[in-house]
């Protein structure tokens, strides 16, 4: 913006004069070229001095404002001089400007423009010959007031490839960690890493807090330097109240004489020397005695805790100099790591046999000259499941202090090194084992019954026909309805471990690794193989929750991880699945069961019947609900009036007369009553009331021949059928055979009155003629022909009345008493039906 232009343009400078101008020594012989960034109405242009003579060299297509010759660098391509001009004000995002000679005239090759307003993109330039072939390579173009306010960086630095064609691509870009003004200088240095290839400085002056710091990226092939930078150097270290450093930098030179190239940093009135430090490039190798890990020994089922011998591991480090040195030889120090089977959750190898966990170990050395190595013994347990992935040995190293040590690793050198034991196989060709799996499987129920905590059973058979399978697994494909419990080993012809688990957050299928690995049975070892078989019974929660479909697809798939197996075996198969229902059916006691008639009362009765049928289960179901019950007992005895109620009209019933009950006896005829399907929903009840009125025609007629009561008795019953197909009945508590019906008895009394006049005649008839009888019996006893007591004896009982006069007035009441206890004792003998003939003998 204008306050900018006008904080950079004084007006007391005339347009014609030299600001910020650059001078860069060219490489075509005695030839200056300068920067003039005022001239042309602060468009700018460069000054060329040869000898005597002098030349303005300028963009005609360059605004006003612009800076050009802000920053000038000089390069050469296939002999071609150019030059590379930065104009940072150019329409307020800055320009880089390439001129090539043609003809002996200075022409526009071509032009980079920034991309961010303020960036003072071009406001330094850099040209790097990376293969020090003076051709130049790579153009750095540094943006210092480039600011990403997310990160809170300030500072960018572009990397340009120059082709044979004399075009600037850009390869990478490179941005400050913090603020600073990341690419107010550049510099191409020597190597300073002896690989051959220029480096680069990168100057910060206003990082932390003003003091500066210079980063160095070492360099690239392909891409001019490294993405990342090797060392940052921070202007506080040295000084604490050091101010700007990195304002500026130079590396060409050679100030010790030690054959090191040393840096120059310029810094607010001080320069500070960088002396570079020997360099050395380590190579590590491994190797390890056995090659080959022996699984001889190898047994899950025994002693799974025993530790035994896997190798011996030889780590060996060879030191050499990136660079040579004139001085002294050193010593640097580095820090070891070696790691076992770091990818493996399961700890197969182990430095110390009494800890299974130490699977890392920690070493400090001095390498020398001469190649250094160390040896290590490795363990393992005695039950290793995964024998078919190789042992993987991570060796990494480090240098602890480069800040203090005499020598430094080459950052560019190979750190780390990855090898690998292989398991022992016994396999016929080139350790290639071809397994050949197969397998089956049954359900061990003929259909799947969903049921509150039910389980479903499966039966799988696994096969392997070829050699040994490595980390065989079975793999169960079914409903996300399922879930797996458990598996057994129910049959098998040697031994197998075996362990299932659930997938994270995949609900339909199931995984099993089977004995990895799954070995055969040789005899001996250039003979076939023998097969080997496992019969497992697996076992799932079935979740009763879901919508279950009528049938359930289960497949199930073994596979192997061996190389070139030949196949992978699956089988599918399907099974009906059907929901566990309870139901109970009962005749509530409201119901009205017991009617009596009499003569008196001949009006009809009315029968009730309730039955109630309660839904006990988890899951709703439909249902058919039929009654069935008699409306002629006898000639005249029937049901008149019959309907049938249904509580909160779950449904509506009507009768059926096109259906013949088999429930009805031939002697009767029977009505039924049917009713809608309808649902019957988890701990619901549906209740049915039946109502007749029954009616005994001609009563009178029958009691007339009848007497006392007399019972008739007749069954109703309720049938509910559902859709077996689906769904399964469970008793319940019931003691019926058959859940789905419920009978009602009824009973029905008839009292007959007494006649009274009958049974008065009937008593006197029965009366007279008992007497007859009895009389007829006295008769044939003789009861009625008594003998006379002899006069002896009769005068004794009965005195004469002379002998009652003379005993005067006291012997006249004598003689009555006396004729009183006579009658007395007569009477007595004729009640008591007495023989006289055994009287006379008393």
């Amino acid at each position: 913006s204008e306050n900018l232009v006008k904080l950079e343009r004084p007006s007391q400078i005339h347009t014609s004069c030299f600001n910020n101008s650059s001078d860069k020594r060219s490489n075509v012989t005695d030839t200056l070229v300068l920067g003039s960034v005022g001239s042309n109405s602060w468009r700018g242009s460069l000054e060329e001095r040869h000898h005597q003579h002098e030349k303005q060299i300028s963009d005609p297509d360059m605004e006003m404002d612009s800076y050009m010759g802000f920053s000038l660098s000089t390069g050469e391509r296939n002999g071609v001089p150019l030059y590379f001009s930065g104009a940072p004000r150019f329409q307020h995002t800055g320009q880089v400007v390439v001129f090539n000679r043609t003809g002996g005239q200075w022409m526009v090759q071509q032009r980079l423009k920034g991309s961010k307003v303020g960036s003072y993109f071009g406001a330094e330039l850099c040209t790097v010959d990376i293969e020090l072939d003076n051709s130049t390579d790579f153009l750095l173009v540094g943006a210092p007031t480039f600011y990403q306010p997310l990160q809170k960086t300030e500072g960018k630095v572009y990397v340009y490839t120059l082709t044979d064609q004399m075009q600037l691509d850009m390869k990478l870009n490179v941005t400050a960690p913090s603020m600073g003004r990341f690419g107010s200088t550049l510099s191409s240095l020597a190597d300073l890493n002896g690989d051959g290839l220029r480096d680069v400085a990168v100057g910060a002056p206003l990082e932390d807090d003003n003091h500066g710091a210079v980063y160095i990226y070492l360099g690239d092939r392909k891409s001019g330097i490294h993405h990342t930078f090797s060392q940052r150097i921070s202007g506080k270290n040295f000084q604490p109240a050091m101010k700007l450093f990195g304002l500026a930098i130079d590396g060409h030179g050679d100030l010790g004489n030690d054959g090191f190239p040393d840096i120059v940093v310029g810094s607010q009135g001080a320069a500070v020397v960088l002396s570079s430090k020997p360099v050395y490039n380590v190579a590590a190798s491994v190797s390890f005695h056995p090659e080959i890990i022996s699984i001889e020994k190898i047994d899950c089922m025994s002693n799974a805790h025993e530790v035994l011998p896997m190798v011996n591991l030889t780590t060996c480090f060879e030191l050499k100099e990136a660079k040579k040195s004139v001085t002294e030889k050193a010593n640097p120090a580095i820090r070891i790591l070696l790691s076992m089977d770091l990818m493996n959750q399961t700890h197969r190898g182990f430095f110390n046999p009494t800890d299974k966990k130490t699977k890392s170990l920690h070493m400090h050395c001095n390498l020398t000259t001469q190649v250094t190595c160390f040896n290590h013994s490795v363990y393992m347990p005695k039950c290793v499941k995964d024998t078919l992935s190789p042992i993987s040995v991570k060796l990494s190293f480090s240098q602890p202090d480069n800040d203090n040590a005499s020598a430094v690793l080459n950052v560019d050198s190979k750190k780390e090194a990855i090898f690998e034991i292989p398991f022992e196989k016994q396999c016929k060709n080139n350790d290639t084992c071809i397994a050949e799996l197969d397998v089956d499987f049954n359900f061990m129920t003929p259909t799947l019954l969903v049921s509150d905590q039910s389980y479903f059973n499966v039966s799988i058979v696994l096969v392997n026909k070829g050699e040994d399978s490595y980390n065989t697994s079975l793999t169960v494909l079914h409903s996300p309805g399922l879930s797996f419990s458990s598996m057994n080993v129910t049959k098998a012809t040697r031994q197998t471990l075996y362990e299932c688990y659930d997938l994270k957050e995949v609900r339909d299928r199931t995984q099993c690794g089977i004995s990895r690995p799954v070995h055969v049975d040789t005899i001996p070892k250039t003979t076939s193989l023998v097969s080997i078989k496992a019969t497992f019974q697996s076992s799932f929660h079935v979740i009763k929750d879901i919508d279950w479909n009528d049938t359930m697809t289960m497949t199930v798939f073994g596979k192997s991880d061996n190389t070139n197996s030949s196949r992978i075996d699956s089988v599918t198969k399907t099974i009906k699945v059907q929901y566990e229902i309870r139901m109970v059916i009962a005749v509530k006691e409201d119901s009205v069961t017991y009617l009596n008639f009499t003569t008196e009362d001949t009006k009809p009765k009315k029968m009730v019947i309730t039955y109630q049928i309660d839904n006990t289960g988890f899951k709703e179901f439909p249902v058919n609900v039929s009654l069935h019950f008699p409306t002629q007992v006898e000639d005249n005895f029937e049901l008149i009036n019959y309907q049938v109620l249904v509580h909160k009209n779950k449904t509506q019933c009507s009768s059926a007369p096109h259906l013949k009950s088999e429930h009805c006896s031939p002697d009767m005829k029977c009505a039924i009553t049917q009713c809608n399907s309808f649902s019957l929903n988890k701990h619901s009840t549906a209740v049915f009331r039946l109502e007749a009125d029954v009616h005994f025609r001609d009563i009178r007629h029958y009691a007339a021949f009848s007497t006392g009561s007399t019972d008739i008795r007749f069954k109703s019953l309720i049938h509910v059928d559902t859709d077996r197909r689906r769904h399964l009945l469970k008793n319940g508590q019931l003691t019926e055979n058959d859940p789905t019906t419920k009978w009602s008895e009824v009973r029905v009394e008839i009292i007959v009155s007494p006649n009274q006049w009958l049974n008065i005649g009937t008593g006197a008839g029965g009366g007279l003629l008992l007497l007859i009888i009895i009389t007829i019996i006295l008769c044939k006893l003789s009861y009625f022909k008594r003998k006379k007591p002899p006069v002896d004896e009769e005068e004794e009982v009965f005195p004469s009345p002379m002998e009652q006069h003379t005993n005067g007035t006291d012997g006249k009441s004598e003689d009555v008493g006396n004729s009183d206890r006579v009658l007395e004792e007569q009477q007595s003998l004729h009640e008591n039906n007495g023989d006289p003939q055994q009287e006379d003998q008393q």
